[in-house]
Parts: C-alpha cells; structure tokens; sequence
C-alpha cells in the first residue's frame, strides 16, 4: 500500500468514526470511496449514500448507483431535488455550477444532521481543482469533506485504486451533469435535458463510450475520440435520423474531438481564477 493509499484509508477511519453521509453518483470517485468505507466500517450504518436524483442526472447514474450500494451493502437514500428553484440554474449563468452544489449538499446536509452523522463527503480528486469548478467553493462553505482530494489522489490514481479493489466502475467515463453541455446564458428546460439524455445514449448505444452532444439550441455539436471520427461517419445516418427525430436542426462533429469542459473555453482567466481554491 503506498503513501497515498494508507493516507486515504486513515483518513476514511477517522470519518468513520462519526459516521458519514457520502454523496454518490455512482461514479468511479464516490464508488472507490463507498468501497473502502464499506470495507472499514465497525457497524452496518455507519456509512449511507444519497443520490441526488434531479433532472439533470441520468438514468443510467440512478441504476449505477443503486446497484452499488446494493453489491457493497450500505443503504442508499434517493432525494428528488428540483434544481429549476434557482435562477441562477434554469438561467445556465457562470456560477451556475457553484448555486447548484449549494442546492444539492444542503440536502446532504440535512440528512446528516438528521441522523446524527458528523460529516457529509463526496468524490473531488486533485484533477478538480485544475478546472473551472465553481461547485468546489459550494462545498467549502457547506463544510463537506473530499477525502480523495485530501489525500493527493489525481483521476488516473482514483481509476486504478478502484480496479485493485475490484470496483465494477472502475473504467466507466467520466459523466458530468447534464447542465454541463449547454452554453452558458442558455434557458434549461426539462424538456432540453430529456432531449440530450437521449441523444447521447443513442451514440452509446452504437458503441461509442468517450463522447459528449454539446447542445446549441438547434445544433447538436457532437465530441468524439478523434480515432472514432471514422467509425461515427460510417454510423451517420441512424445519428442524423435519431437526432432530427428529437428536434435537432443540424448535426455536426467537432475537429477538434472530445475534451472535458469545452463550454468553458469562452471563459476568460479572470472568470475562472475567481474560483480557484
């Protein structure tokens, strides 16, 4: 077990030992964290998960999550949370994302406080706070706790942790929140997010696993792994069909392939340095 390794665990007895509530997304970060508090626990409730089921998850997340906390054996709450409360959200704006989180932990939070439990934590690694992440700050002010980021541990580290511990998502992609794909200043509809669920699991049904449909009202520009350009090409077609049938006008590929947070390359550097932590 190496430095980081030994670090995370102890960190995770210490929590243990006030119990906590782990958000959970059915992801790679907060499933390794599920594993590792599952595997430490002294007692069966002293670890529960909450899913925060709003409409900018997806299903897919929901069944993932749901089966997780099933095969580790830590009960699962499941929170409907309606994000379209906040203006800042349904408006997109720049600090969406930091309005957001703030949204979503509070019930995190009052979950915890209801059940006594002393901490509230989630899966932020290092690679988060090199990125435009309003949310980090969210979490900050709410007092949650990033055991990963704590403990020095990037993405690729978190990945193969998970894979030596037999994590079932371990190489499952990264899927941020739905919200992500829109341009800021963009009004969110529920209807615009039912939309996209849609269309990117049509790509993925076709085989395709590192992709984004970037939503520009009625353009879907699409992100893929500039390998698959080719594959995606031949597949046109029943994309073409599928897309227009869900009310796109115009569906493009971008050259310059996937890559995380595109939408925030509008940004200028003073916008994104003002959330740095």
């Amino acid at each position: 077990m190496d430095k980081y390794t030994k670090k995370l665990y102890q960190i995770m007895r210490d929590l243990l030992k006030e119990k906590i509530v782990l958000a959970f997304s059915g992801g790679v970060d907060s499933a390794l964290l599920l594993k590792i508090a599952s595997s430490l626990r002294q007692n069966e409730n002293d670890v529960v998960a909450m899913f925060f089921k709003a409409p900018s998850s997806t299903e897919e997340d929901l069944v993932n999550a749901k089966n997780l906390a099933e095969e580790m054996q830590v009960k699962l709450y499941i929170k409907d949370v309606d994000i379209f409360v906040d203006d800042h959200i349904t408006n997109n704006e720049k600090d969406r994302c930091y309005h957001c989180k703030s949204h979503l932990f509070k019930q995190a939070i009052d979950l915890k406080d209801e059940l006594g439990y002393g901490y509230v934590i989630d899966g932020t690694n290092t690679d988060d706070h090199k990125v435009y992440r309003p949310g980090l700050m969210a979490l900050k002010n709410l007092g949650v706790v990033s055991p990963l980021n704590m403990a020095g541990f990037s993405k690729e580290m978190v990945r193969a942790l998970a894979s030596e511990l037999g994590v079932s998502v371990a190489k499952r992609p990264s899927a941020p929140c739905l919200l992500t794909r829109f341009p800021y200043g963009t009004k969110i509809t529920p209807a615009k997010l039912d939309r996209l669920e849609k269309a990117e699991a049509f790509i993925r049904d076709l085989g395709f696993i590192k992709f984004r449909v970037r939503d520009h009202s009625n353009i879907a520009r699409i992100e893929l792994e500039p390998d698959d350009f080719i594959k995606f090409i031949d597949k046109r077609y029943l994309v073409i069909k599928e897309f227009k049938t869900l009310g796109f006008s115009y569906v493009t590929i971008d050259l310059e392939g996937f890559r995380s947070g595109s939408m925030d390359e509008g940004l200028s550097e003073e916008e994104k340095k003002k959330w740095v932590l």
